[in-house]
This record gives C-alpha cells, structure tokens and sequence, in this order.
C-alpha cells in the first residue's frame, strides 16, 4: 500500500474539554482535568478523539443526504476500521490518526506563562424544582479559546482512486466536525474547533 500524509491545524473557538479522568478529586480542586502529556504536562488531544467523533459524525449526518453512512457502511469501515468483529474487510484500515500537539506559538504562550488553562464552574439545576441541585457546583478545566494545536493524518491506500475517495470522505468528516464539536459538553457550548488540512 501506499502512504500519504496530511497535515492538520485545529484552533480551539470555545473552550475546549477532552477529560482526562480524576480518581480524587481535592476539596477546592478541578473535578474534571483536560488531557495532558504526561511529560510536559501541557494539553494535547489524542487522535482517537478526533478519528472517533469524525466517524461518528459521517455515520449520523454524512452522505449526500444527510442521514448518515450509518456503521455497517463499506467505506466507512474499509477507511476507519471496522467497529464490528463480524464484519470482514479486504485491506488495512486507511486512517492513522496521530495525536495533536500544541502548535510551537500556543506552547510557547503556556511555557511563557501568558496563558494557562481555564477552570469553569456549572451546577446543575433540579428540573423539578427550577432550583441548584444537592451535587453541588462542579469545575471543569478547558483549553481556551485561540490556542491551536497540530498534528496529521496518515492515509494508506491502493491508488489514485482509493485516494481521491478516502480525502473526500475525510474533508467531508472535517466540515461536519466544523459546524459540531470537540470533547464533552458541546450542548453547553464547549468545543468548537476549526480544522484546516494542508
């Protein structure tokens, strides 16, 4: 097979939440952390996140229609992977989702200490009462607005056909995930992105 790489930039528009998970939280702490590298302890957003929503997104909204490829869909498991064991392809998945990196100007406004991320604090509301819930107010860290990350796309396949097919299904995946969202609680505004390929 042969290989192809893309390139991609993704700018954070509104805070962004790709969780980590806590085991404790401390009294006053973050309840929720975003993702972060392990090493440098800046935030990062793996590539499943991204291949995950994206085909996600072309299986529910995809197509010329509108109505989705749906899951059982030939290219979309041929391109990404088949999601049911049963399910037999002919080739490799296409798609090698790398993780995204800040960009060299976000890390430097994080190393510089110009910026850090963003704690946000909710609560939820009682639907019965119209009133804040027992729980109590939760904070959730985000990746603010304007900090841009990069990462690529490898793209494995039989010939310039199989190519042409495979990038218009990810150009497609990437305006549908333009006009949605990245991450958790994009019905309460988190996560919108813009994504360019080159």
């Amino acid at each position: 097979m042969k290989k192809k790489k893309k390139n991609l930039k993704l700018t954070v528009e509104t805070g962004l939440h790709i969780g980590m998970g806590n085991d404790a939280v401390q009294i006053g702490g973050v309840d929720s952390e975003v993702i972060k590298d392990p090493i440098t302890k800046l935030p990062y957003i793996p590539g499943s996140s991204l291949k995950g929503k994206i085909r996600c997104l072309l299986e529910t909204e995809g197509g010329t229609n509108g109505n989705g490829y749906g899951e059982n869909d030939k290219s979309l498991n041929n391109i990404f992977g088949p999601k049911n064991q049963n399910i037999k392809t002919d080739a490799p998945t296409r798609l090698i989702f790398r993780d995204l990196s800040l960009s060299e100007s976000s890390k430097n406004l994080y190393t510089e200490g110009e910026i850090s991320n963003e704690s946000k604090t909710e609560i939820s509301i009682d639907r019965k009462t119209g009133t804040a819930s027992k729980a109590g107010p939760r904070t959730i860290e985000r990746v603010p607005p304007s900090i841009s990350f990069e990462g690529s796309i490898l793209i494995r396949y039989l010939n310039d056909k199989d190519l042409s097919e495979t990038e218009r299904i990810i150009n497609e995946g990437i305006a549908l995930l333009n006009n949605d969202y990245l991450g958790g609680s994009g019905s309460r505004g988190y996560g919108a992105v813009k994504i360019e390929l080159t």
